[in-house]
């Protein structure tokens, strides 16, 4: 089986299973995390955001008892399309934009809130870089990674970035797309293994303790 096939019925799986949990459990709705939004963020980008809340949680369902709630709140300035502090789990998107934009900067966001919440993210970051055809030492962020474009870094350093390659991919793999194009070169194969991961699996390979780095 290719790994577009993997990746397609992975995600169909998911959203099948996260169907029928809803369906057959109403206790399991209380469990799962929520998109907690504040007053800064106009309707129409609640239910964009919402309605994308329910794809991103169908791909990461088998591990939706790994990472917690996120906060969401709208921003006029920003310096980047998005970002996200990971002491608050709140992720923060520059308004207004167009719906491909701010869907592609919500699910980059959340992908972070994953990383950063979830220790067993780890499991996937080797395989992850081995997909990218990275070496297997790549640091896997720089210590401001929480920052879409760190203080003083270009678009290509940016891009260069496992953490924010990841990211991206997480986009290609909720959306089927990367609606808005980014610097970051993100492999069908990389995009892959998030999916696997996502869906429960351990891909083959030692953790990166990105710990200290």
């Amino acid at each position: 089986m290719g790994i577009g096939q993997r990746l397609r019925r992975g995600i169909a799986s998911g959203v099948i299973l996260a169907t029928l949990v809803l369906l057959v459990s109403g206790t399991a709705v209380d469990r799962h995390p929520r998109l907690l939004v504040d007053g800064s963020v106009g309707a129409d980008l609640e239910a964009l955001a919402l309605e994308t809340w329910d794809q991103f949680l169908a791909v990461f369902w088998a591990r939706r008892d790994c990472f917690g709630d996120v906060h969401l709140r709208a921003a006029y300035t920003l310096g980047s399309r998005a970002g996200y502090d990971p002491d608050t789990a709140t992720a923060t998107v520059r308004v207004p934009g167009t719906a491909a934009m701010l869907q592609s900067g919500l699910i980059h966001e959340w992908a972070h809130h994953v990383e950063f919440q979830c220790e067993a993210h780890q499991e996937l970051r080797a395989a992850f870089l081995a997909a990218q055809d990275l070496p297997a030492d790549t640091p896997w962020r720089p210590d401001d990674a929480h920052k879409d474009r760190p203080v003083g870094s270009s678009a290509g350093d940016w891009a260069e970035i496992p953490s924010e390659q990841y990211a991206e991919a997480t986009i290609g793999l909720v959306l089927g797309e990367r609606p808005i194009p980014t610097h970051a070169h993100v492999t069908l194969e990389a995009i892959g293994v998030v999916g696997e991961w996502a869906a429960g699996y351990r891909p083959p390979g030692p953790a990166i303790d990105t710990k200290g780095d």
